[in-house]
């Protein structure tokens, strides 16, 4: 009776934050469209001078699903943060710098709400794998 219980909690829990992890994505996806103008924008001023480095190379080219590691890569570059794949002495860490620009406050909390789900799965996929060893 208590191996029930316990296998109908993880279930629930698993599915109840997979769908939280699920609701955070789409909510990230309103942030985008909201400002995708701005995101286009940004990425045409860097493109005109820079070339990104691998893999936003990739990113910057699928939309929504390279919004995230795109909007890292400009915080990144704003705080003059080490960058994978870029050396620290690339004349790209003053493109905020030379075009007199700050990080858009929208970058920040698409990237805390897409790492918020993130987390949310692999909470949902562990209770899964809990449930399946106790099966």
């Amino acid at each position: 009776m208590r191996e029930r219980m316990l296998e109908h909690i993880l279930a629930g829990a698993g599915l109840l934050i997979g769908l939280f992890g699920s609701l955070l994505i789409f909510i990230c996806f309103l942030v985008y469209l909201a400002n995708k103008k701005s995101y286009d924008n940004l990425v045409s001023l860097f493109k005109e001078k820079y070339i990104f480095p691998a893999p936003s190379s990739f990113y910057h080219m699928v939309g929504f699903f390279g919004v995230f590691p795109v909007s890292r890569f400009f915080i990144k570059l704003s705080k003059k943060k080490k960058i994978s794949f870029l050396n620290q002495s690339d004349p790209a860490y003053s493109f905020f710098e030379e075009n007199d620009l700050k990080i858009q406050p929208w970058m920040n909390y698409l990237s805390c709400i897409w790492i918020t789900a993130t987390v949310a799965y692999l909470v949902s996929a562990i209770a899964g794998v809990i449930l399946t060893i106790i099966r």
